[in-house]
């Protein structure tokens, strides 16, 4: 058991797809991915590309990892 709630009342991936185009319009990236833990580890593979290890460590329920490319 541990000692903090980690189950959110709410899907984080959802919120993000909701606001994404506002984020569009106020960042205006090139592109933007929104990713499970379980889709980043597919592609993590060896001669993939692929994300760093904060990336795939990182994210914990409430605390969402964003990752930008130049």
């Amino acid at each position: 058991m541990t000692a903090f709630k980690r189950k959110l009342p709410f899907v984080e991936a959802d919120v993000l797809r909701e606001a994404l185009p506002c984020l569009k319009r106020t960042l205006d990236p090139v592109n933007v991915e929104i990713l499970s833990c379980e889709e980043v580890l597919e592609r993590a593979g060896v001669g993939k590309a692929g994300y760093g290890r904060l990336i795939i460590d990182s994210p914990e329920p409430g605390s969402p990892v964003f990752e930008s490319r130049n």
